[in-house]
This record gives structure tokens, C-alpha cells and sequence, in this order.
């Protein structure tokens, strides 16, 4: 069994979790009148009437290894199995030591952004295209109106024919 309620506040009374020790009274079971020594990152606990050091991880953030959710220590000892100290990044994966990139992951994510750009860049088009085509079909334009609609239906011709499953697609530019 080991203890773990160390009372540094009070070199007599190691331990508050049972009887308060002191001059008149014998020392309860579990505390020990002789000082702990004390480790950076290690914890002083008592068991079977000796001081003994355990690891003391406590209010450091660990990572899920499945689900990547941080979490704070909450307790002393060793982390535990299924956690890693180690920060997980975009795109990652755990593969028993360490984090690594999940390109499978990163490339569905780079075909789904590209999806919603093409999509957003022909709803662009489409509405600048429409009120173009207003504009000259009520005989309302100005300058070079005409020719700006010829540009914009162009880039969306060219648009639609980009394929956006290509992790590498690239988009033509918008006209002026």
C-alpha cells in the first residue's frame, strides 16, 4: 500500500488523512517523524514505513493517442497507457511512439477545401455574370460592360472544367 498525502506544511505531521500526530500522542500507523528527501518531478509517499518517490506528472496536459484530446493530471504516478505527453498536429496519427502525418487525412482535406472554393468561386461567377447580362439585356451599360461579361463567362468555362479532386487543382484567376 502506499500513501500518497504527504504533508509538507508541517515536518511533524507528514500526513492529514488520519490522526494529527504530535508531542502528546504516538505517531499514527502511517506517519513517518524523518523528513522525505525531494526529486524534481517525483513525489514523496510512504510505503511499508519508508519514503519512496512517485513520479508526479500532476497538472501536466496529456494527449488521447485515439481521439487527440488533451487532458490534465489529475493524479500522481506514471501517465497512463492510451496517453503521450506529445502534442498532436494537424493531420496526425499516433503510431505507437509518436505522431506522424496522416497524408490520407490531409489529402481528403485539401479535395474537400478545394470542393468548397470551386463552389464558392462559381457562385461568384454566376451572380456577376447574371447581373452583367441585366445590365446589357435593358440596354444599361456603361464602358466596357460587354466585354467584362464575355471575360467572366470565360473564367466560369474554365472554372468548371478544373478538377477539384486534384490535391494540386489550380484556379484561374477572377477577371477585373
Amino acid at each position: 500500500m502506499i500513501n500518497y498525502y504527504f504533508d509538507n506544511t508541517n515536518e511533524l505531521r507528514p500526513f492529514t488523512h488520519k490522526l494529527e500526530a504530535n508531542d502528546d500522542t504516538l505517531p499514527p500507523d502511517n506517519a513517518l517523524r524523518i523528513a522525505p528527501s525531494f526529486k524534481e518531478g517525483y513525489w514523496p509517499c510512504e510505503q511499508n514505513s519508508k519514503w519512496i518517490l512517485i513520479e508526479d506528472n500532476r497538472n501536466k496536459t496529456v494527449y488521447n493517442i485515439e481521439t487527440q484530446e488533451p487532458l490534465k493530471i489529475e493524479y500522481i504516478g506514471k501517465i497512463r497507457d492510451g496517453f503521450t505527453e506529445l502534442e498532436p498536429f494537424e493531420f496526425c496519427q499516433w503510431n505507437g511512439k509518436k505522431w506522424v502525418l496522416d497524408e490520407d487525412a490531409k489529402n481528403e482535406n485539401i479535395i474537400k477545401n478545394n470542393q468548397l472554393l470551386k463552389n464558392s468561386l462559381l457562385n461568384d461567377a454566376h451572380e456577376k455574370i447574371a447581373i452583367l447580362q441585366d445590365i446589357i439585356d435593358l440596354d444599361m451599360q456603361e464602358t466596357d460592360e460587354e466585354a467584362q461579361l464575355k471575360q467572366w463567362k470565360k473564367y466560369r468555362i474554365v472554372l468548371t472544367r478544373v478538377d477539384a479532386s486534384d490535391i494540386n487543382a489550380k484556379f484561374p484567376d477572377k477577371p477585373k
